[in-house]
């Protein structure tokens, strides 16, 4: 990692050409809990790299029932795809847990995607990603139980806060992100917490025990970040192809 960028892996992953190109338009920013960074149906004026704390990327429908697609942490970017296509939001972003990062101008960032082969490589790169991810997440939706989609929302959450431990997540934002009643997510904690998997007090869940809850998430996740190390492969050969 180079110390001297922001702690972002886009930012990280970036060539120094592409890198001080968007830097000249890069932002700190603080975001709090609760904060909603991207709304649904509007505009998107900025994009987020995070580098701290946790944001939850979300699809509603008319009903008003919603399903998390994608969080993004310090590994990811938020209103990246949107800024480079249609400039709508087709997606609430909304910060689960208070953190820190950078945003940068959706117009800047659209302007350096048609100068930069560099920077557009690696947002197509970060695109397709995120569309495998929102397919996987329909996927996981269907076919896997509750138990097993908290298990693996919780390590993801683990990972891409940082190894932030314990995480300040409450029995009702679990339960939305799954899309389940508060009661279910309740039933399943009580159960890992009497087996030393987790500890949860006022609103502060603790994982003791990785390898048992690794044992209970689904094979989505495994799947996810086989594939993200695919795409971070496929990326590195194109770049030496090309003698970027």
């Amino acid at each position: 990692m180079d110390n001297r960028r922001p702690a972002s892996s886009f930012l990280q992953t970036l060539s120094s050409v592409s890198y001080h190109a968007l830097n000249e338009h890069l932002v700190s920013i603080d975001f709090a809990s609760g904060a909603c960074l991207q709304h649904d149906e509007m505009p998107v004026d900025w994009v987020y790299f995070p580098v701290s704390g946790l944001l939850s990327v979300s699809s509603a429908v008319e009903t008003g029932e919603s399903l998390e697609t994608a969080m993004v942490g310090f590994d990811g970017v938020a209103g990246l795809v949107e800024a480079c296509g249609s400039q709508i939001s087709h997606v609430s972003c909304v910060a689960l847990i208070s953190g820190q990062g950078w945003r940068a101008p959706a117009g800047a960032v659209r302007s350096l995607l048609l100068t930069d082969p560099g920077l557009n490589r690696q947002i197509r790169r970060f695109a397709e990603f995120q569309l495998l991810e929102a397919r996987q997440a329909a996927i996981c939706q269907a076919l896997h139980s509750v138990e097993q989609r908290l298990a693996r929302n919780l390590l993801e959450s683990l990972d891409r806060s940082g190894g932030r431990n314990p995480l300040p997540l409450t029995q009702e934002s679990l339960a939305t992100r799954l899309s389940v009643q508060r009661t279910t997510v309740t039933a399943y904690a009580i159960q890992m917490q009497q087996s030393g998997v987790i500890a949860y007090r006022r609103g502060q869940l603790e994982v003791l025990n990785r390898a048992a809850l690794e044992a209970k998430a689904c094979v989505c996740r495994s799947f996810i970040q086989k594939q993200r190390s695919l795409l971070s492969k496929a990326l590195e050969i194109g770049e030496k192809v090309t003698g970027s």
